[in-house]
């Protein structure tokens, strides 16, 4: 296995496209999504291998309620079969976060979203956030009406506090498939100092050679927050 001298302690995946990697194939754009759902527990089996902490996946966005309805009744789909995996992350002993707002959700997959979270809240080998119906501006106003309905002065230790999930730590890596190079308002607040990482691959061909390189890449990085270092 390839050693590193630096690992990233948690990583974002924007997983993009599974769209088009099924259209290239003649295929709906429903296998993609199902392909994309496949790459995920790969992606999580080799960042235990490799000993990344923390994982976010951008799952679904705010903006995603535009595209056509019956893609969104997929996706929501293909959520409620992963979260009901609840015995498959237990064994793995992956916790499970759920980040975004709940109240447009179907009433059945956030019950699904809190049995998952409750049952493997005690796990400790990776934990995995997932982000659906998430934003990242709008996880910064949601921390600011926390912040102002509690009397407190806003600052970013404040706003930290008030994040979906608070214990997350800030992203030092954020990954974006398939040759598309902005972050589309993914944990705007958490990849402040974050590594960017854009490969062309689409995620459902982001193999273990393209994990490497992406840490190979994170690896040669000089890290300086600002700071000036020799």
């Amino acid at each position: 296995m390839v050693q590193f001298s630096k690992v990233p302690k948690h990583i974002g995946f924007i997983m993009d496209g599974n769209g088009r990697w099924a259209k290239l194939r003649g295929q709906p754009r429903a296998k993609g999504h199902q392909a994309g759902l496949e790459r995920v527990d790969d992606v999580l089996q080799m960042c235990q291998k490799y000993g990344v902490q923390y994982v976010s996946l951008f799952v679904f966005s705010t903006e995603n309620w535009s595209r056509p309805a019956e893609e969104v009744d997929h996706l929501f789909d293909l959520a409620r079969g992963y979260l009901k995996k609840s015995k498959s992350f237990l064994k793995r002993n992956i916790k499970v976060l759920v980040s975004g707002r709940r109240e447009k959700l179907p009433d059945d997959l956030v019950e699904q979203i809190n049995k998952v979270q409750h049952e493997t809240k005690d796990c400790k080998s990776l934990v995995l956030n997932l982000c659906i119906n998430y934003g990242g501006r709008d996880e910064i106003v949601s921390a600011i009406n926390k912040i102002l309905n509690l009397g407190k002065p806003v600052d970013e230790k404040s706003l930290a506090s008030c994040m979906f999930n608070p214990e997350l730590p800030d992203l030092d890596l954020v990954v974006r498939t398939s040759g598309e190079m902005r972050l589309s308002n993914f944990m705007l607040f958490q990849a402040a100092y974050a590594e960017l990482y854009f490969t062309d691959a689409m995620w459902p061909d982001f193999d273990e050679d393209e994990f490497v390189r992406m840490l190979l890449s994170f690896d040669k990085r000089e890290r300086k927050f600002g700071d000036l270092k020799n």
